[in-house]
C-alpha cells in the first residue's frame, strides 16, 4: 500500500486471512488500514494463492505485530 494511503506509521488493524489446503492452516495474504475520509478500511493484497477462490477473512493482528505465519 503506498504510504500516503495510510497514517504514518499506522499499524494494519486487520489481516487478511486465506485457508489453505485442506487443513486449518490459514495464510496472511494481506491488511487493512482505516479509510482515511470515513467510515470503510483499505484493504491490500500482497499475494494471490494459486486456486484461489476470492474469499478471505479479516483478522485482527496477533500480539507482538509480526505479520508472519
Amino acid at each position: 500500500m503506498p504510504e500516503s494511503d495510510r497514517p504514518r506509521g499506522s499499524r494494519p488493524v486487520f489481516h487478511a486471512r486465506v485457508k489453505v489446503g485442506d487443513g486449518d492452516f490459514m495464510r496472511t495474504i494481506g491488511a487493512a488500514w482505516p479509510f482515511r475520509e470515513g467510515e470503510g478500511l483499505v484493504v491490500t493484497l500482497d499475494l494471490i494463492p494459486p486456486n484461489w477462490d476470492g474469499k478471505f477473512i479479516l483478522v485482527p493482528p496477533k500480539e507482538g505485530g509480526d505479520r508472519e505465519d
